[in-house]
């Protein structure tokens, strides 16, 4: 332990040639590594991931971890990372981001180096990606280029993996709901870094560019159970579409620094979206298994976002008094996102014995928007009191104007030309935020604190221009925040954190008009919302020797959350409202501990984990106390021999139980177990046999009555040529063709397990050529 950031020395682990960063991450005790290539430490993930110091891409931690050789890394770091603004003012927000930062070797600044990939088999599958980076001293820069059809959602190289989520794409946010999911998708990205530092490492400039294309067809059948006071209530669905989109990504930082008492940050960021959606869905509502709808929906969509923005921060220190420091923080940010298309329905609704009662058809053009700007600025002091500790003082003021549309016409005489006033909206709102905050700090070799907190107020305005009517309110926050770091020696150490921060209503939630995008699910406006006030308690115990032991605890509770209010009728069709409620809290507990096996040489780990969480919502006019608890843990074997054999095992089970309170003798119940195990053989120099598997499981309940299980087993054989330069590689994923996008999920009363097509068994012959060159020294 380093104050508050943990440190790994990788000098004396011996890897494999050209072995990726996360293979030596999966070797650093604590740390885990899943198949997908998601890290996370004692439970928590790691969201951010550093080379130097230097933010690559501003994406997924994979991209470097799958790409990036071990070799170059001289230690890796964990550390919770400060906000960009609490880092430039001195003064703590009690903002934290998960953060890996791997730091170089010197003989790795010294030249380029890079990695190209390509394979493909008969049946049309191919992958194709490439890496190119060049280190010197302080400065870098990286580029990738990607292109695969065989489900890599970026440059990760996840095959068929129904949780990955996309690296340099994100998907469109369709306000019409036009995409059934993830599916396989098609796509070519490419991605850009540069970084450097002169002046003694304090001028910097940095700035990372992403483009990507993606084409996907996705199919999903889900199963929606909801527990309701009389009944249970089912409803079936298979989705279906044709997804593309385009997608530009830009961000950059330049610091400059003129003297010694001051200092300027200026960060800029754009991003352009542009998608096509094609929709379709069938299906079918029950009541205890008695059919009351069935249902036929179509989506046509053109989206397209853009987001710009940016925010100045100047710094001055006062000569006679170090520590005493003057700020000013100016942003600017502008959104314009915009929603077209066409929507087609056609329900059914039957009576007691499926006798057909009646059916409804809409046929409508749509057109959503929203667009605004928020401008915010903000002055900081620092005073220092006494030795190791500050006064922080700030103040924040910010205004953000939006406007918000939805058009609906209906289809009259062949044409969209019918305007449905009681479908429609025009609203423009502002809103006015003040912040004034005071902490004190103290930082010293074994102990460090925050403590403070902030005042907000704030003031909101909507005006309805369609009805020419307005809506005001206001109100006042107060959020305390305590933060404590403890070191008792370099290799234990205690965390201690407590925040209170507030939601507030979204303006589609404030909007009182109907939305009818899903005419069995109706979402209706709520001008009466109000923020929430959620207040976080955590405490964390760490010990590194004899063996890795961390513990963590966090409690929660929320005042006055945002939650839902539905009401579902005889036919099935149900109207959600957002609502304030009281009562929703969370706990957990977190437990693992990590040591080696002597004499075996067997690094060996356990987990224990638990949580509870208690939801509100309304069901009709009943309120619903959601109770959900999960207990769970297991172990973790992991044996390395050098150029011999590797072998690594994870397991996991977890018990789930859910009960409402508007219906106590309908519970949900169920266990689950995940293993995952992975074999590496070398029977000669050059040669490797690898083989892994994944298998998941999860137990029947009342609502689903089969149990799944999902297996996914991967293998591959490879020769390494010209001294380990270039590497023939023959692999097949899925081998038994046993692998499924199967995912269940559970919020308050509703309960719901979903089917996606995911990759099927394929095979790929690839050639991977890894290039360095290293500069002489003169």
């Amino acid at each position: 332990m380093k104050g508050d950031t943990l440190e790994y020395n990788t000098d004396g682990i011996r890897l494999k040639p050209n072995a990726a960063v996360e293979e030596l991450l999966a070797r650093l005790p604590g740390l885990q590594v899943d198949a997908s290539g998601n890290i996370t430490l004692n439970g928590e993930k790691i969201q951010k991931l550093l080379v130097d110091g230097e933010d690559l891409f501003s994406a997924d931690p994979t991209i470097v971890t799958k790409n990036f050789n071990a070799d170059m890394i001289a230690r890796v770091q964990v550390l919770d990372r400060k906000s960009d603004q609490a880092a430039f003012t001195g003064i703590d927000d009690g903002n934290r981001t998960k953060t890996l930062n791997l730091v170089l070797k010197e003989s790795s600044k010294k030249g380029y180096f890079g990695k190209l990939e390509a394979g493909g088999d008969t049946q049309g599958t191919y992958n194709a990606n490439g890496l190119l980076g060049s280190f010197k001293g302080r400065e870098q820069f990286t580029a990738l280029g990607l292109a695969s059809n065989t489900g890599a959602l970026g440059f990760n190289g996840n095959t068929g993996d129904p949780q990955a989520r996309l690296n340099v794409l994100s998907f469109t946010g369709d306000a019409l709901g036009g995409s059934a999911g993830t599916g396989i998708p098609r796509v070519a990205a490419t991605a850009l870094h540069y970084a450097n530092s002169w002046d003694g490492k304090e001028d910097h400039v940095m700035g990372n560019y992403q483009y990507g294309h993606l084409y996907t067809q996705p199919f999903t059948t889900s199963r929606t159970v909801q527990t309701l006071p009389d009944s249970i209530y089912t409803q079936d669905l298979q989705n279906n579409s044709l997804n593309s989109q385009d997608q530009h990504l830009f961000y950059g930082v330049y610091d400059f620094v003129p003297d010694s008492l001051s200092a300027l940050k200026l960060s800029v960021n754009g991003l352009t979206q542009r998608g096509r959606n094609q929709f379709s869905s069938i299906g079918s509502s029950a009541f205890n298994d008695t059919l009351v709808n069935s249902s036929l929906r179509m989506i046509h969509s053109v989206v397209k976002n853009q987001n710009a923005g940016g925010s100045l921060f100047w710094r001055s220190r006062v000569h006679k008094k170090p520590g005493r420091s003057f700020s000013f923080i100016a942003g600017l940010n502008r959104l314009d996102n915009e929603t077209t298309g066409y929507l087609y329905a056609k329900n059914r609704f039957y009576g007691a014995g499926g006798v057909w009662l009646s059916a409804d058809t809409i046929d409508q053009r749509k057109q959503i928007g929203s667009k605004g700007y928020t401008l915010n600025g903000g002055v900081n002091y620092t005073e220092p009191l006494w030795k190791n500790t500050v006064l922080g003082l700030g103040y924040g003021l910010s205004r953000n104007d939006n406007e918000s549309l939805q058009y609906t016409w209906n289809r009259g005489d062949g044409k969209y030309q019918d305007f449905i006033d009681s479908l429609s909206t025009h609203f423009q709102g502002v809103t006015v935020t003040q912040n004034a905050l005071i902490n004190l700090q103290e930082k010293s070799a074994r102990f460090t604190y925050t403590l403070g907190g902030s005042v907000i107020w704030y003031n909101y305005r909507q005006k309805d221009l369609l009805s020419d009517s307005t809506l005001r309110y206001s109100y006042v926050n107060f959020a305390p925040l305590a933060v404590v770091n403890y070191t008792i020696d370099p290799f234990t150490s205690w965390h201690f954190t407590y925040s209170a921060n507030t939601q507030q209503p979204s303006i589609t939630q404030l909007q009182p008009v109907k939305n009818n995008n899903d005419p069995l699910h109706l979402v209706l406006g709520n001008p009466d919302l109000h923020p929430s006030l959620t207040q976080n308690f955590g405490l964390w115990f760490r010990r590194l020797k004899p063996f890795v032991l961390n513990l963590g605890l966090n409690f929660g509770v929320t005042g006055n959350s945002i939650s839902t209010k539905t009401y579902t009728d005889s036919l099935g069709r149900q109207i959600s409202q957002a609502v304030n409620v009281g009562g929703a809290q969370n706990a957990g507990l977190n437990f693992m501990i990590n040591n080696k096996l002597e004499p075996w040489g067997i690094d060996a780990g356990f987990h224990i984990n638990a949580s509870y969480g208690r939801s509100v919502n309304y069901v009709g006019v009943d309120l619903s106390r959601n109770d959900n608890y999960i207990a769970g843990g297991g172990f973790s074997l992991a044996k390395y021999v050098p150029d011999k054999y590797s072998i690594q095992l994870n397991t996991n089970f977890s018990y789930f139980y859910n009960r409402s309170s508007v219906n106590v003798t309908a519970p949900t119940h169920y266990w689950t177990q995940s293993h995952y195990g992975l074999f590496s053989f070398f029977p000669f120099r050059g040669f490797e046999i690898n083989t892994t598997v994944n298998y998941t499981w999860q137990q029947q309940t009342g609502n689903f009555g089969n149990s799944t299980s999902v297996l996914l087993w991967n293998g591959f054989v490879s020769q390494n040529f010209l001294n380990n330069q270039l590497t023939i590689r023959a692999s097949i994923n899925n081998l038994l063709d046993r692998n499924a996008g199967i995912s269940r999920s559970n919020l308050g009363n509703t309960n719901s397990e979903t089917t996606t097509n995911i990759m099927g068994r394929y095979w790929m012959l690839s050639g991977i050529w890894h290039f360095t060159h290293r500069r002489r020294e003169k």
